[in-house]
């Protein structure tokens, strides 16, 4: 399987939320997902979507990566050899997308999430200098756009929270308080909860 210029692949794409809103903008896009019911799912929705198998199988090339709430769901050693696997598919010169959660009040609800990371992290790995001494990527990247996503402040440590009872009320209003702050400050009154950075990828020797 191989894919003209300008093709678009999420990797972890899930229900095809992103696959959507591209494919509305006339955007080529390709869905790659671990979960073959999910993948079984988007197709019949009419998605172009293949399973992480199928896409290891492939000769797929492509010109934008797409990873979004994907490598906070892996430790270190497994994350680099995860994202090398992918990036070895980015053309040089293309771009990765990568959304993440930073570490935050709610982070570990998620049963999946290992760890989160931030730019620095990846940029010590897959930039020009090796400045990691433990992992070293073959691909390299060059970040050249960042945004910090920005929440209220909330608790979240609370019984109240959890099970109904005389203070549930109380924390409620608490959390409900940080949202209205965070509204009327335009986000001023509030916390860095994740990140979006945008990578190209260079051309290395071996490449």
């Amino acid at each position: 399987m191989g894919g003209p210029a300008g093709v678009v692949v999420d990797i972890g794409c899930g229900y095809g939320r992103t696959l959507r809103a591209l494919k509305s903008s006339g955007i080529e896009a390709i869905g790659v997902d671990v979960n073959a019911s999910i993948v079984e799912r988007n197709r019949r929705e009419g998605l172009r979507c293949m399973t992480s198998s199928e896409f290891a199988g492939s000769t797929l090339q492509v010109d934008v990566m797409i990873m979004s709430h994907v490598i906070e769901h892996f430790a270190p050693e497994k994350l680099l050899d995860f994202m090398d696997g992918h990036l070895d598919r980015l053309r040089p010169g293309g771009h990765l997308i990568v959304a993440t959660p930073l570490l935050h009040g709610r982070f570990y609800d998620d049963f999946d999430h290992v760890k989160p990371y931030h730019p620095t992290g990846l940029t010590m790995v897959f930039g020009k200098h090796d400045a990691q001494v433990q992992y070293s990527s073959r691909n390299r990247l060059v970040m050249t756009d960042l945004w910090f996503r920005r929440s209220p402040l909330t608790v979240n440590f609370f019984r109240g929270l959890y099970l109904k009872d005389r203070g549930t009320r109380a924390w409620q209003a608490v959390n409900l308080l940080g949202t209205v702050l965070f509204r009327v400050s335009g986000g001023l009154v509030g916390r860095h909860t994740g990140w979006v950075g945008v990578f190209r990828k260079e051309a290395t020797a071996a490449a």
